[in-house]
């Protein structure tokens, strides 16, 4: 479905004018949210549904949560990011492991030998802690997603600023294979502490 309004303008006070789309597959969204920054939106404009929140408001089908304003959102996760994560886990695990051991063999007085076999030792094992981790975060990374797409869809709002960017973003979302793509408006509301 494909319900579309390009005339608009920006959303009256209280109320805001977002495009909303569901996505299949986790990699045309990250390649849609890269277009779409590219585009000129922020990250601030895009946002992702918030599954785990969501749930607890009775809200577990994508197109539940489409035109909710209740809806609970959150920044989408690249991949990228995630490697990222992935890479700072195992690399500071080792990091961290080679540093302490270094610094409790040469604080003993052990020989130069000795302290490069306990770093050598201490690195490689808390970089097998930090591989463990690294595991854990793609494991959760990759259910999210699933779990989302068995629900429907991943869900993603683009808040629009001018009629230029309701195009932009339309087009974006349309050439990333999105499915249910629509612009709405709805009334701003605000998060509780």
């Amino acid at each position: 479905m494909i319900a579309l309004d390009l005339g608009g303008s920006a959303a009256p006070a209280g109320r805001v004018r977002e495009a909303v789309a569901v996505f299949d597959d986790p990699d045309r969204l990250d390649t849609a949210i890269s277009e779409l920054q590219q585009c000129g939106f922020s990250r601030a404009d895009l946002s992702v549904a918030d599954r785990g929140r969501a749930r607890k408001l009775g809200l577990s089908e994508a197109q539940d949560l489409e035109d909710d304003p209740r809806a609970p959102r959150t920044v989408f996760v690249s991949k990228a990011s995630i490697g990222d994560a992935e890479g700072v886990l195992i690399g500071g695990a080792v990091y961290l492991g080679a540093v302490v051991a270094a610094g409790f063999a040469a604080s003993s007085g052990a020989s130069m030998s000795t302290i490069v076999l306990a770093v050598a030792l201490s690195g490689g094992l808390t970089g097998l802690v930090g591989l463990y981790l690294r595991g854990r975060v793609h494991r959760r990374y990759i259910e999210s997603m699933r779990d989302q797409i068995r629900h429907g869809g991943i869900v993603l709002w683009v808040n629009l600023h001018s009629p230029e960017q309701e195009r932009n973003a339309v087009d974006i979302l349309k050439q990333c294979s999105a499915k249910r793509i629509h612009v709405h408006e709805v009334p701003v509301v605000s998060e509780e502490l």
